[in-house]
């Protein structure tokens, strides 16, 4: 067994999806600089000697320096991760994995940042992509389409395979958080955008070429189709772009939230938590962005 196997840091961040080992890296990274670690190498810290007053003292830095309570609620998960690796690994006791798990998050809620992409703004979307001349503009549509559509994920979206779409249907098989195989369903004008995508593409190809096996490729400066995936990254920059042509700020995310609080408007909340597969139906609530003018019309229809 070699000494990074042995490693807690290293067992926990295997455990996870490779976008999440990125993220959780770099939250035990600022919490080992905070912790007075930060002249080591995060591989060589001796992670079983932390004690709850560690973790305790990490959460009072983390709200004196104003992060939110999901933030820190995701360093307190993250180190307990690690020492749930080295309890695996008898470097501690069950007593001690228990005083640390013990240690709770800063306590409160922030309100969302998320933005309801109304129908009207899809609309013009699809109109600005409609306008580029360029493959971009088939493929943004396609990809516009599938998130808004089926409110999957954008880390789903760039791993969607050929063989994972069911046009009859009219669904998508995707692997969701924690590696669960999940069914999405979209309409027939996301499925349509989706279909002149790949029909563009294989016109693309030369005599012989195959298909490529997935959905989505990076499309380079000069109009040039790659024969590469493309990424969450370029995922993110589609939504940013497209959405300052219609001048609003969007990020990927928006296009699942705008879905569920859509579903969640003409259905209910059941049917939400259903097509999010979320197991617990306060985080589908918690995807609810309707404005403040929505709720305020609610109110104001409570006549004597």
């Amino acid at each position: 067994m070699t000494e990074s196997i042995r490693n807690p840091l290293t067992l926990y961040l295997t455990r996870l999806a490779p976008s999440s080992q990125l993220t959780m890296r770099y939250v035990l990274q600022d919490a080992a600089d905070r912790l007075g670690f930060e002249d080591i190498n995060l591989e060589e810290i001796d992670w079983h000697l932390l004690q709850p007053e560690h973790v305790i003292a990490l959460v009072a830095a983390l709200r004196e320096d104003g992060y939110a309570p999901n933030t820190s609620s995701l360093y307190v998960n993250a180190v307990r991760g690690v020492m749930n690796e080295a309890w695996r690994m008898s470097l501690i006791s069950h007593d001690h994995l228990l005083k640390i798990r013990s240690v709770k998050a800063a306590p409160g809620t922030r309100l969302g940042q998320g933005r309801n992409l109304r129908r009207t703004l899809i609309r013009e979307m699809m109109e600005v992509c409609a306008a580029d001349p360029r493959p971009q503009g088939l493929r943004d549509a396609a990809v516009i389409g599938i998130l808004y559509g089926s409110g999957m994920r954008k880390s789903e979206s760039v791993n969607l395979d050929l063989a994972q779409v069911n046009f009859q249907e009219r669904s998508l098989r995707v692997t969701g958080k924690g590696n669960k195989e999940l069914i999405k369903y979209a309409p027939a004008w996301a499925f349509e955008k989706l279909t002149a995508w790949l029909e563009f593409r294989r016109e693309q190809l030369k005599d012989g070429e195959q298909d490529d096996t997935f959905l989505f490729n990076r499309i380079r400066r000069g109009s040039h189709i790659t024969r590469e995936r493309i990424t969450k990254h370029a995922i993110y920059y589609i939504a940013r772009q497209r959405g300052e042509q219609v001048g609003v700020k969007i990020m990927p995310h928006d296009f699942r939230r705008s879905f569920i609080t859509r579903v969640i408007e003409e259905h209910d909340l059941s049917i939400a938590q259903k097509l999010a597969h979320h197991t617990n139906i306060q985080t589908t609530a918690s995807y609810d962005v309707r404005d403040d003018n929505e709720r305020r019309r609610a109110v104001e229809r409570f006549d004597l």
